[in-house]
Formats: C-alpha cells, structure tokens, sequence
C-alpha cells in the first residue's frame, strides 16, 4: 500500500498501516492486536514493520500510531 501511494500522487513518502484493532475479528493465525505498518519513500527501501499489540482497541490504535511515526522519522532520518 506504501509503495503504491508513491504512484497515486507526486509525493515522496508515504506510510501504510493495516491490521486487526479488535474487539473482534481475530483468529489464531491473525490475533487481535495484529498490525503491519510500512513507509516507502522514493529511493530507499521499503520498511516494514510486524506487531502485536496489547490491550482494547483504543490501545491497539494509539500504539499504532506511536510505531507508525517512528518508522516514519526512521526513514527520514536515512
């Protein structure tokens, strides 16, 4: 999704996120609290980053967003 962003628009970077918040929706193979996060930025290498977080949903979403703009500083840093 990342790297497709970069193709949508004249952008430079982009940050994907994608996951299961809860309550429901798990599974043994994806568990509630599961969340990927990518940044691609035209140049680099794509990150990506797997979680499982803890906690109810609200928790899931914070956290997430926490990771996302770390990933995100990471590759503008590069």
């Amino acid at each position: 999704m990342a790297e497709g962003a970069l193709l949508a628009d004249d952008i430079d970077i982009s940050v994907s996120v994608t996951g299961i918040a809860g309550p429901g929706g798990g599974s043994a193979e994806k568990p509630v609290g599961l969340v990927h996060i990518s940044v691609a930025r035209t140049g680099y290498e794509t990150l990506h980053e797997r979680h499982i977080f803890d906690g109810d949903r609200n928790d899931v979403r914070q956290q997430t967003i926490k990771a996302a703009l770390k990933l995100l500083i990471k590759r503008i840093d590069d």
